[in-house]
This record gives C-alpha cells, sequence and structure tokens, in this order.
C-alpha cells in the first residue's frame, strides 16, 4: 500500500481531532466573583453556584461523553477511508468549534447586559479574556464582582487541531485538483 501525500495529510488531521477528543480538560473557564463557576469545551461542562456544583451539568457531561466517543469514531473511520480506499473526506467540526469558542466572551457580554441586565442594571465589559469588574446594581447599590474568563491550554491545543484541519482541507482539495 502507498500512502500518498493526500493520505497522509488527512491521517495527521483526523488524529489530532481524536486527540483533542481525549484530552480530559476543559477549553475555557469562567467565574464571577466565585459565585458561579463555569469550565466548559466541546466535550466537558462544569457548573458551579455559590460553592455546589450543579447536577445539569452532570447530566450534559453524559451527553458530551456520548459526543466525544461520536468524533472520535468518525475521525477514525476517515482514517479508515483513507488508507484502504483512498477516499478522503474532511472531518472540520473541530475547526469551526474551535473558531465559535472564541465568541463564548461575546456570549457572556450579551446575556449578562441583555438577559441578567433586563432584570437589574449591569455593565459587563465587551470582551474579557483575563479578569475584570463587573458592575450590578441592585436596589441602589453597586456590587462591583471580579469576572474571570480565559482559554485553557486545552483550548489552544483544540484550535491548532483546528486551524491544521482546514489548513490540510485546502491542501488536499489542490493536490486532489493536481492528480
Amino acid at each position: 500500500m502507498i500512502v500518498t501525500k493526500r493520505t497522509l495529510i488527512l491521517t495527521i488531521s483526523m488524529l489530532l481531532n481524536v486527540l483533542v477528543a481525549l484530552l480530559p480538560g476543559y477549553w475555557w473557564y469562567y467565574s464571577a466573583g466565585g459565585m458561579v463557576v463555569i469550565k466548559d469545551s466541546l466535550f466537558s461542562f462544569y457548573l458551579e453556584f455559590l460553592g455546589k456544583e450543579l447536577e445539569i451539568g452532570i447530566i450534559i457531561n453524559y451527553i458530551l461523553f456520548a459526543f466525544r466517543f461520536y468524533v472520535i469514531s468518525v475521525s477514525l473511520y476517515y482514517i479508515y477511508l483513507a488508507l484502504k480506499k483512498d477516499v478522503i473526506n474532511n472531518y472540520l467540526l473541530i475547526t469551526w468549534i474551535s473558531y465559535l469558542y472564541l465568541l463564548d466572551p461575546l456570549l457572556f457580554y450579551l446575556l449578562f447586559n441583555y438577559v441578567v441586565g433586563y432584570v437589574t442594571p449591569t455593565k459587563y465589559p465587551l470582551f474579557i479574556i483575563g479578569s475584570q469588574n463587573m458592575t450590578v446594581f441592585y436596589k441602589n447599590v453597586m456590587v462591583t464582582i471580579l469576572v474571570e474568563s480565559y482559554p485553557t491550554t486545552y483550548y489552544w491545543i483544540a484550535l491548532f487541531a483546528g486551524t491544521f484541519n482546514l489548513i490540510s482541507r485546502i491542501i488536499i482539495s489542490r493536490l486532489s485538483k493536481l492528480s
């Protein structure tokens, strides 16, 4: 069996998907003064409120655990197709999700300013990566809360894998046109 450049690039790309699916940690960390802590990724979710883990996070993790094996299965199946039948299929889920995770801080901005802000005036900064203060007005009292929001090392690995997947799709497409 001769492994072509297309097959080799696709195999590396799909193995990176498997690696990302097997990562044990979270991609992003959020905290609002320690009162609410959220840790999430495509494959795991943790939600804590006032120091207690909420059970909805446990339920969500069961679904995400199954999804983890779906991503691994599809990626390995695409490797099989490439090696045995020279069928080249790219699986770009990790690509799109890793890029969409850059929007997480924006989603929190919308949530706090327009959902929580509907109940009580809130000034949540537009895009937080790191730590910033958020101001909430409640019954004529201004409360300032330290908000933390940052990607973890696992996120950067997922973003690298996603970027490699996208580049590999472009390269494979060009190599296919040459053959």
